[in-house]
């Protein structure tokens, strides 16, 4: 499988990694994840089913709040 979704240890954001580039900076906190040391929580083959995880993961998760533009 190529792409591994992977919950953030920082900031508890749910992201898809390349396992091809086998690392990605967080979105919302910057943290730099490592496929190898990250908590893998699915992989798929496509990058769209790991993205619509990663969507519905973030949406779902109580204790994650990701900054919006419209917070203050």
């Amino acid at each position: 499988m190529r792409y591994a979704v992977v919950e953030c240890p920082v900031c508890g954001g749910y992201l898809a990694i390349d396992s091809k580039v086998g690392y990605r900076k967080c979105p919302y906190c910057s943290y730099v994840n490592k496929i190898e040391v990250s908590r893998v929580v699915k992989t798929f083959k496509s990058p769209k089913e790991a993205s619509e995880l990663v969507r519905l993961l973030n949406s779902s998760n109580d204790s994650f709040k990701p900054l919006s533009s419209n917070d203050s």
